[in-house]
């Protein structure tokens, strides 16, 4: 069993900020999702509800062998993915090993597609995996 951990921490814009850690793994990364407030309308642009969810393998023609979270109270197809940019989801989950601000007040992450690898290659044998989404603004 794996346990994803994701710490919402700054919203900025149409994007929200997140620390992602994996219980027992010395080592943490950045996530984009859209902007809030927490939605759960379908194809909002909007981040989800934190909560907890399990998370199944995912692929398809525009997504290969990614992971999507399931249950996802009003949302569907909620993946976690490369992408760097706001215009690169769509209330999906996109782990960065860098964050920075851009000139149009948006968020955004760096070396997403390393970010990815490095979090794929420690949950792909876990089995069954769970994320924990937490809102934590101001801290």
């Amino acid at each position: 069993m794996a346990t994803i951990r994701i710490r919402r921490i700054k919203q900025y814009g149409e994007t929200t900020i997140g620390k992602l850690t994996i219980d027992g793994v010395n080592k943490h990364w950045f996530v984009l999702e859209p902007g809030g407030p927490d939605s759960r309308i379908e194809g909002s642009d909007k981040r989800i509800e934190a909560g907890t969810y399990s998370i199944l393998p995912y692929s398809s023609a525009k997504y290969n062998s990614v992971y999507e979270l399931q249950n996802v109270p009003g949302r569907t197809k909620i993946l976690i993915h490369a992408g760097n940019y706001h215009d690169n989801t769509e209330g999906c989950l996109m782990p960065g090993l860098l964050w920075g601000v851009m000139n149009d007040k948006q968020y955004y992450v760096a070396s997403s597609r390393a970010a990815v690898k490095g979090i794929f290659s420690i949950i792909n044998n876990a089995g069954s995996i769970k994320v924990i989404i937490t809102n934590d603004f101001g801290m």
